[in-house]
């Protein structure tokens, strides 16, 4: 049987990110209104090639074994080859702000041997067991920044926003005696940046966004940034290539498991902008 956890940062993460998006969506609406310039948007269907990396151990809350003396990484786990993955992203800029919201998928399968025990809803997988790993991935980010300079053909802002990571593990042994399966949702609230730099056709964009989250012995540290580049194609659109490096070290405990992860994603996208 599979069971859903949420990391528990700021009281119920869920619920408080949740909260922070439609802050944010309600202070964009609100300048949108309010600004002297019609809003512009922009949207981009993409295609990413994106590996991942660090490592991940989960221990059952009941556990008496306390935090988990080590953890098993991806690429022992079988999972740390690159994969593609669609996803999008959407901006609405309105007078000197800007909101935007990005999103990719990933599936990561594989076969490796543990090198820590896993132990989730009364399974356990012992350390130095072959294993199936199939971990799904879904990142969201949303960040809200206005600008500080917009000079000429820079542009460069300050602001918030949060990130998601839904991850889907499951993890079986070989000999089909044991499974481990869990939905983990981390989100993690930002402070970002975003510049940029059009040059005729051209345009160059970097966005980045961070924080270090301690709260009731459970803390977070994430980074989650991007830089691009796009062209004018044709009148159709812009063509755009870009790097994407998401990164979340997380302990927590809330209540169905104790976990630990270092989560690491990175790699290369591309898509086509359109404008409206």
């Amino acid at each position: 049987m599979r069971h859903s956890s949420s990391s528990p940062f700021l009281g119920r993460p869920a619920d408080q990110l949740s909260l922070s998006l439609k802050a944010l969506l309600a202070l964009a609406l609100g300048l949108s209104s309010g600004a002297c310039s019609a809003p512009t948007a922009t949207a981009m269907p993409l295609l990413a090639s994106i590996g991942l990396d660090g490592d991940l151990s989960i221990r059952d809350n009941s556990s008496g074994l306390g935090g988990a003396s080590a953890n098993s990484s991806f690429d022992e786990l079988g999972v740390g080859e690159n994969e593609a993955g669609f996803g999008g992203l959407a901006r609405i800029g309105f007078g000197g702000a800007e909101l935007s919201i990005a999103a990719v998928g990933l599936d990561f399968e594989g076969s490796g041997t543990t090198q820590s025990q896993f132990e989730f809803n009364g399974e356990v997988i012992a350390a130095n067991t072959d294993v199936n790993t199939d971990i799904g991935l879904q990142m969201f980010r949303g960040l809200f920044t206005w600008d500080l300079i917009p000079i000429g053909g820079v542009d460069f802002g300050i602001g918030v926003g949060a990130t998601l990571l839904d991850l889907d593990f499951d993890l079986q042994d070989t000999a089909g005696l044991a499974r481990v399966r869990t939905d983990q949702l981390i989100p993690v609230p930002l402070i970002g940046a975003r510049a940029a730099w059009t040059w005729g056709p051209v345009n160059l964009r970097a966005d980045v966004g961070g924080l270090v989250i301690k709260y009731d012995g459970d803390e977070a540290t994430v980074l989650d940034g991007e830089i691009s580049a796009g062209v004018e194609l044709l009148d159709i659109g812009d063509l755009v290539v870009g790097y994407r490096v998401t990164r979340i070290d997380a302990v927590y405990e809330d209540e169905n498991a104790k976990v630990d992860t270092d989560v690491g994603l990175e790699g290369y996208y591309f898509g086509l902008q359109f404008g409206f």
